[in-house]
């Protein structure tokens, strides 16, 4: 055993006590791989799922024969249930165990650690590798792990029984993470759905004395929306700070010291990445040039129009190949069907009760994330 500096915990179960070991994965492990895969030896269908790095841990998009896979499996490595496999290019570090269920993956791209001594649990190695900061390997951005990486790499462990118990503990917490995840995307859904049942008039509201509203008229989106433009850059606010919001690309930017809107409004990805992206702005903030704002007209909504932005597919109004944009004088012809100002209340409303649960949901979410990671912190760092 390669002995290097002894490591204890911050945070412990109490019957347990002592330092950790310290060594390196070729203590206990090899490096393994599966053979070569030549793309004419795959198909889009058949009997064996063939991994990539793209699609390890989700759905195969490739296939080989069973009589190649019996072959392959026979003659060269293959993985054991239960082992730690990883990318070791692109999304470098993305780890899972292995299921056991017939499957081949490829090779030098995806590689396994093969466990000699049974001296470490595999599933307490995943916590470790999982969460490994790959960035710490060299300065530069990593586009590989390379095998003798892996071997080299320092690792702390407890006893055996001490793995096990972190393990399962740390298991628990991802089961309530994919509980609360499988919550979020059930509402998502459910939100989706009621969407297009609502926007399709299959369900329609009433008003305060139980009476139908009047009928819904076709618009074309401009008439019922403006667009405005801004002119801030990224690069004018790198020393700005201050108390009010601005938005960019993926939402939230940060907070500077003015903003050019007064009441809430929406905004629009209109170039580049997430082009199409709809997004509610809180008042007093301001967005970025690569961001329409959009405001409704007299006799609509806000918070409505925001649906009916989100509903819109923005693909077909999307120009370019290198950065893509969208216009106004473009998605502004999307037909639309306008219900009265009324129902639309009632319809923003009956959103806005299912989003609030959504939100909620993510912040139990978000917090679930920060637990595990105070825990992985305390207990591998």
């Amino acid at each position: 055993m390669t002995q290097i500096k002894a490591h204890i915990p911050k945070i412990r179960f109490k019957e347990f006590s002592g330092e950790w070991e310290n060594g390196k994965i070729e203590d206990n492990f090899q490096v393994r791989m599966c053979k070569i895969i030549f793309n004419h030896e795959t198909s889009n269908d058949g009997e064996i799922p063939f991994y990539k790095i793209g699609t390890i841990g989700k759905q195969a998009d490739s296939f080989i024969s069973k009589e190649l896979f019996d072959e392959y499996k026979t003659k060269y490595n293959y993985p054991k249930k239960g082992e730690l496999m990883l990318t070791c290019s692109g999304t470098v570090g993305r780890t899972i165990i292995f299921d056991g269920k017939d499957s081949y993956f490829q090779d030098s791209n995806i590689v396994w650690l093969d466990n000699q001594k049974s001296e470490i649990n595999n599933n307490f190695l995943y916590y470790i590798i999982s969460n490994y900061d790959w960035g710490k390997l060299n300065a530069t951005t990593i586009t590989r792990i390379y095998n003798d990486d892996l071997r080299k790499l320092k690792i702390s462990f407890p006893s055996l029984p001490e793995q096990q118990k972190i393990a399962s503990f740390l298991s628990s917490v991802d089961e309530k993470i994919e509980k609360i995840k499988e919550k979020k995307k059930n509402l998502e859904e459910y939100k989706k759905g009621v969407m297009q049942k609502i926007f399709s008039q299959e369900i329609r509201f009433k008003d305060e004395n139980g009476e139908e509203f009047g009928e819904w008229e076709e618009k074309k989106l401009a008439e019922i929306c403006e667009k405005q433009s801004s002119n801030i850059s990224a690069n004018t606010l790198e020393t700005n700070t201050g108390n009010y919001k601005i938005y960019g690309a993926t939402g939230f930017l940060k907070f500077i010291d003015f903003y050019q809107e007064e009441d809430d409004y929406i905004s629009i990805v209109k170039d580049g990445a997430g082009v199409g992206r709809v997004l509610y702005c809180e008042g007093k903030s301001s967005v970025l040039g690569t961001l329409d704002k959009i405001k409704p007209k007299k006799g609509t909504n806000l918070n409505f129009l925001l649906s009916v932005l989100s509903n819109i597919d923005f693909t077909k109004y999307t120009i370019g190949s290198t950065i893509p944009h969208i216009y106004f004088k473009d998605y502004g012809k999307e037909k639309v069907n306008l219900p009265t100002l009324k129902e639309q209340e009632k319809i923003a409303d009956f959103l806005s009760g299912i989003d609030e649960k959504i939100e909620k949901v993510s912040d139990e979410l978000e917090k679930m994330k920060e637990f595990k990671k105070g825990l992985l912190q305390g207990m591998f760092v």
